[in-house]
């Protein structure tokens, strides 16, 4: 991360609403809204956001990060059924305020995410591919459990699953191949807009309580062999898969500290010095959570220097490297993988 990408991105950040106002305001008048009616104003949040989101990817020098950012947007316009040219307008506007409000030497610092960005609308976007496929077993119990949650009966849907682990399905496996398949189908089905934020949250928290109840019911007794802190970072609201990741540990025989979503560094610090974690796991879901692991992880290595640091996240989607980057000591792709990660970088430290 060189200074220049640094400067460039406090400044978008610090000054993303007014960027995004200049924006709205180079939108062309002569190019009505894809959607007749849409009022040009109602896109400032929008805007702004792409601001941040811009940020992040220079800061960290992954234009695709904003690209993909992109893709995402016009996936969600082609699953609504909406037409995908306002969020190129919007784009351009954007591009084009920012090439005329930004010093002349970090104008070539945002050109690059703008290039790969808009560069993509030339060919079509393919949809989401799904996350559940009707031909695994698994994956067909992971369909009953969310069809049973979508029909308001929560507790039909966790006896599903516990039977299945009674007959001899492994926990492990619940976790990894039925509830967080099932949560991230509910997930694309939120995006497409065939349920609702309700219907997506009564989902979330039926999986919650099951999870509890598994770990409650199959966790080793003893005492435990290692401390493991597990935290979302400031800012990212988002935990269930760190939550799903941390059981993983707890049924490895670790003591899971869970601090779920939007912990300061200093106070993720704190708890891992004075609990003596053996590994810090981190949790960074959007690339706007990036700029707050990094000094989460900055952090903890003043205060715990002891401590293993494993990250994961969809924010590392195509960019798994970049975890090492940011100072972290591993980066994990899945909740089965962040185990055998964790038990390998502490043995390593041993």
């Amino acid at each position: 991360m060189t200074p220049l990408n640094e400067l460039a991105a406090e400044l978008l950040e610090t000054s993303a609403s007014g960027y995004a106002a200049a924006a709205l305001a180079r939108w062309p008048e002569t190019e009505p809204a894809a959607v007749p009616g849409t009022d040009r104003a109602a896109w400032k949040p929008h805007l702004v956001q792409r601001v941040l989101e811009l940020a992040a990817a220079v800061r960290v020098e992954q234009p695709e990060l904003f690209a993909r950012r992109v893709t995402w947007l016009r996936r969600a316009a082609l699953a609504r059924g909406t037409d995908e040219r306002d969020i190129e307008r919007a784009l351009r506007s954007l591009r084009a305020a920012l090439q005329h409000e930004l010093p002349a030497n970090l104008k070539g610092v945002i050109a690059p995410p703008f290039d790969l960005a808009l560069g993509a609308f030339t060919e079509p976007v393919l949809p989401e591919p799904v996350a559940l496929d009707a031909d695994a077993p698994l994956h067909r119990l992971a369909l009953r459990y969310l069809a049973a949650c979508l029909e308001g009966t929560p507790e039909r849907a966790i006896d599903l699953v516990l039977t299945e682990i009674e007959r001899g399905l492994a926990p492990g496996a619940a976790y990894a191949d039925v509830l967080l398949p099932a949560q991230r189908e509910v997930g694309h089905l939120w995006h497409v807009g065939d349920v609702s934020i309700a219907e997506e949250h009564l989902v979330s928290e039926t999986t919650r309580d099951l999870m509890a109840t598994i770990v409650a019911n199959y966790a080793p007794g003893g005492t435990p062999r290692r401390t493991l802190i597990a935290a979302s970072v400031a800012g990212n609201a988002h935990d269930l898969g760190l939550r799903a990741a941390a059981d993983l540990f707890r049924l490895d025989g670790w003591r899971c500290l869970f601090l779920g979503a939007n912990v300061p560094a200093a106070e993720l610090a704190r708890a891992a010095d004075a609990f003596g974690a053996d590994l810090v796991l981190l949790n960074a879901t959007l690339d706007t959570h990036l700029k707050p692991l990094a000094d989460a992880i900055a952090t903890l290595r003043r205060s715990a220097p002891r401590c293993r640091i494993l990250v994961g996240g969809r924010a590392f989607d195509g960019v798994p490297e970049l975890a090492v980057k940011l100072g972290a000591d591993a980066f994990a792709a899945s909740i089965d993988a962040a185990v055998t990660t964790g038990n390998a970088l502490v043995d390593a430290r041993a």
